[in-house]
């Protein structure tokens, strides 16, 4: 019996083989080729990686024996650079393979972290974007297209599936590059991920995501997975700063993005 092959246009079929590891490695190159350039690809796998169908239950037996180099070369190049790659799953390392493909698209999801049971859903929350910072290198960014009329487009669909209004003016610091604003999904979560390059410092992240209550506090700071963490709830979010940025200049960030947000 011949193994199935697949090529352009990709049926769904095709996307699970590529999801399971199951395609061959050449076919696996093209198929990833195009779902940097396609939205509309980029975006049914996304769809068929968090559907409610037995996708995950028939992906999750092969993750602890998935291909990591064949599902993303530069994933194996960030894993080599990364001192706190040990910390992170396996199976969070291929779901963020993944969402690493599809950045230029401005979709992305995220992994449900081997947490402690006790801990709440924004805590949870925060350690799972740290966890994603945490395999984030300068190479991550490199190849985003941060023009003009791709953020503006970001910012637009920040607004409205978040109801948050940002200008790129708000969001210009010091010292760093704005590179891109694009949508994670977690369960049934939507988390904003607001990305720059420190030109000292790397990658940092400012994530935004709804609470269920309108509780304010005040800016408070915490290390996970080896990231410096600012955070703070304002009027139904949960804002969290991340980098590898000292702990101070970090905060001092996260105040300057807060007053940047009021004007």
């Amino acid at each position: 019996m011949k193994a199935a092959r697949f090529s352009s246009p990709y049926a769904d079929e095709a996307i699970v083989a590529w999801l399971d590891g199951e395609m061959r490695a050449d076919e696996a190159l093209a198929f990833e080729n195009e779902l940097k350039r396609s939205e509309a690809l980029s975006a049914r796998t996304a769809e068929l990686m968090k559907s409610n169908q037995p996708f995950a239950e028939a992906f999750a037996p092969m993750l602890d024996d998935a291909p990591l180099e064949r599902m993303s070369p530069r994933l194996a190049h960030l894993l080599a650079t990364t001192p706190s790659a040990p910390q992170v799953s396996r199976r969070a390392l291929i779901a963020a393979s993944v969402s690493f493909l599809l950045v230029g698209s401005g979709i992305g999801f995220l992994v449900r972290p081997t947490i402690k049971a006790e801990q709440g859903e924004s805590e949870k929350i925060r350690e799972l974007e740290a966890q994603y910072m945490s395999l984030y290198s300068a190479e991550t960014l490199a190849d985003v297209d941060s023009s003009p009329p791709v953020l503006q487009q970001s910012l637009a669909r920040t607004a409205r599936d978040l109801d948050l209004h940002f200008t790129p003016a708000q969001l210009t610091l010091p010292e760093a590059t704005l590179k891109s604003v694009r949508m994670l999904r977690y369960d049934d979560a939507l988390i904003t991920q607001i990305a720059w390059n420190h030109s000292s410092y790397g990658p940092m992240a400012l994530c935004i995501s709804r609470e269920d209550h309108q509780q304010t506090t005040d800016v408070a700071q915490e290390k996970r997975q080896g990231m410096n963490v600012v955070w703070w709830h304002k009027a139904g979010y949960q804002f969290v700063l991340i980098g590898r940025n000292p702990a101070q200049q970090l905060k001092k960030t996260a105040q300057a993005l807060i007053q940047a947000m009021l004007a």
